[in-house]
């Protein structure tokens, strides 16, 4: 891996067949790692495909963890991190081909845990921390404090893993004033040791998310991002830096025929594939952007892409690890890693190291500090030797003039020096003419003292054009920061502008939600409300129906069991009534102490036979509660009778 370019630096690494894998027969006859001339050999006669990718760093399916750390130059690209560079470290492929092996390097239990061990098998993520503060300890001039930050992005929702207490909603993402997304609210722990770094990646790494699956036996189904902050301190040149580290881990691309998700996990695949996607896009357009014309790259149709706007196109170092995985059944897969991963190769960033903005502004005004002494001081000789000059005669001002041009003076003093000399040997008399008789001396000091008197006059209009100059230069100055100064309130301004328009579109998001949540209760309701109406009308119609059919039933059609010899062993006493008809008797005559059962002796009901029981009680008048009670009077009366003498 070569960090002398700025493009980003593309390594390929092909896993070995997985034990299970070569028991259900899978092979790899598709692929080769060509180690030596830093290739992939592509090789499929069915789909007439030969094809050859290059790229900078090749890992065959050998290739232990600590060869692959050796081989990217991980521990350059440290140095590069405490020099006051940014750098980024990504594992990019299909779900199972390495990834996370490759940043981690630990196995996971059955309750998908990272098992954490100290081996030959630890990541890059793990390596690149040790090696980091092993640079540090190097340098002794300077001060270093080192910030940890560990992010996760599920289902395009931003979490701190180093504090699992957070909201459903996830944390909130902010652009600032330098083009740079950032992550509000994520916890930033101090860390002075690589052990303390360790245990909170460790930490983290319990509380990703994490599923199985037909391809992957412990899939991530988050992308994370480890950062690490480093501000450096020179206090013998009080230079102040400020770089980051980044070791991200993208969670897989997943094809739902292979990996046979349901439910939920189908829709985290839907949602890794979509960040995934957009940052495909990225890489396309700047892989065929050209130099000098504008392009339109879509950092923010994800916030995966719009973390990583400064690792893919922006001021850091990047390395970019493509995972393969051997297996036949993969081969499309495999070929879009290796068509993405040459595209990325084609990008070139542009790090620069990263002062801290007071230090930046600190040294500017030493610079503004020192030209300015320089200018003055040139000025204040000029204005020396000019006051010199008018002094003198115009022979002495010449002499002076050559003495001067003598020092060791700047180009632009000796030029002027010069053009001053020429102009006083110009106000001379004319070389060709020379002779006393056309220029008498009388004549000629006269010439000189006016002469002079001119010179004086030029110098005091030239150091009156100096200082009106400088004066000038300082208005200049004042309108120069008035106007930054207005720049930067107008950006402050957009800033708040965009925050708080982020803000409506969150607000006019959330109302759209309950508007939905108000319009299906609504139907709901407007549901149950039909419901009810079409209830009531069926109540009313059955009560309709219900006072049509009175008048049609009669209970004249009602039998019950009489004695043969009935009438003449059983009398009713009835007292006396003054309906002239029985059979006209109202409802309200009607009382259960109307008939009573008479004492019957030395008779026993036999052979029963059946009669109207309107023969003994006009019922056509009654209501069918008032007829129940009749009836069950006199049943209850027979039944004491059958008992007595049954």
């Amino acid at each position: 891996m070569d960090y002398s370019k700025t493009s980003i630096g593309v390594a390929i690494r092909i896993r070995p067949l997985l034990p299970d894998e070569a028991l259900k027969g899978h092979t790899n006859s598709y692929i080769e790692a060509d180690s030596s001339s830093q290739s992939i050999i592509v090789s499929n006669i069915q789909q007439n495909i030969n094809k050859r990718y290059k790229f900078d760093t090749t890992l065959e399916e050998t290739a232990s963890q600590e060869e692959v750390f050796n081989e990217l130059k991980i521990e350059t690209l440290v140095k590069k991190v405490v020099e006051g560079f940014n750098a980024t470290i990504f594992a990019y492929g299909q779900t199972g081909s390495g990834k996370t092996f490759t940043m981690e390097g630990y196995e996971y239990d059955s309750r998908l845990r990272p098992i954490i061990k100290d081996n030959e098998n630890i990541g890059l993520a793990p390596r690149s921390i040790k090696a980091l503060f092993n640079e540090l300890q190097n340098k002794k001039s300077t001060d270093f404090t080192v910030y940890c930050t560990y992010i996760q992005l599920y289902k395009e929702n931003i979490y701190d893993l180093l504090n699992p207490a957070h909201t459903k909603a996830g944390l909130k993402l902010r652009w600032n004033k330098h083009e740079e997304f950032y992550v509000e609210n994520v916890f930033m722990h101090p860390c002075h040791t690589a052990q303390e770094v360790l245990t909170y990646y460790h930490q983290g790494l319990k509380n990703k998310i994490m599923a199985s699956h037909n391809v992957n036996a412990a899939s991530s189904r988050s992308h994370s991002i480890l950062s690490l902050i480093v501000e450096a301190v020179n206090n013998k040149v009080g230079k102040i830096t400020t770089s980051r580290m980044q070791l991200v881990d993208l969670a897989g691309s997943e094809k739902t025929s292979l990996t046979g998700n349901e439910g939920m996990a189908l829709k985290e695949s839907i949602e890794i594939n979509k960040a995934l996607f957009t940052l495909r896009q990225v890489i396309s357009a700047l892989s065929t952007a050209r130099i000098g014309e504008p392009s339109f790259v879509p950092y923010r149709d994800s916030k995966l892409t719009s973390l990583l706007k400064q690792s893919i196109g922006g001021n850091s170092y990047c390395v970019m690890i493509a995972c393969i995985a051997p297996i036949d059944d993969y081969f499309d897969e495999n070929v879009s890693t290796l068509l993405y991963a040459t595209k990325a190769g084609n990008i070139a960033n542009e790090p620069i190291k990263n002062l801290d903005p007071k230090t930046k502004v600190i040294k500017e005004l030493k610079k503004e500090l020192k030209k300015a002494k320089e200018e003055l001081s040139q000025a204040n000789k000029h204005i020396v030797i000019l006051t010199e000059l008018i002094t003198l005669d115009k022979a002495q001002q010449i002499s002076k003039l050559k003495e001067y041009e003598k020092q060791p003076l700047r180009k632009s003093q000796i030029k002027k020096i010069q053009d001053l000399r020429s102009t006083l040997e110009n106000f001379g008399p004319d070389k060709r003419s020379t002779s006393p008789e056309k220029f008498p001396k009388v004549a000629f000091n006269e010439n000189s003292a006016q002469n002079t008197e001119e010179i004086g006059e030029k110098l005091y209009d030239s150091v009156k054009m100096i200082r009106d100059l400088m004066e000038h230069n300082k208005k200049l100055k004042a309108a120069l920061r008035d106007q930054t100064s207005a720049r930067k309130n107008k950006e402050a301004e957009v800033l708040q502008l965009q925050y708080e328009n982020r803000e409506l579109i969150m607000k006019i998001e959330n109302l759209e939600n309950l508007l939905k949540e108000g319009g299906r209760t609504n139907r709901n309701l407007i549901e149950m409300q039909h419901a009810k109406e079409d209830l009531e009308k069926r109540v009313i119609q059955m009560e309709i129906e219900r006072e049509e059919e009175k008048p049609k039933r009669k209970w004249a059609s009602k039998r019950v069991i009489r004695d043969e010899n009935y009438v003449k062993t059983v009398n009713f006493e009835k007292p006396a009534s003054t309906s002239p008809s029985r059979n006209r008797e109202t409802k309200s005559q009607m009382r259960e102490s109307e008939y009573k059962m008479p004492a019957i002796q030395n008779k026993t009901l036999q052979n029963f036979d059946l009669r109207p029981i309107s023969q003994d009680r006009p019922i056509e008048n009654m209501s069918k509660l008032d007829a129940i009670k009749a009836l069950s009077m006199m049943l209850r009366g027979r039944a004491e009778a059958a008992k007595k003498f049954g």
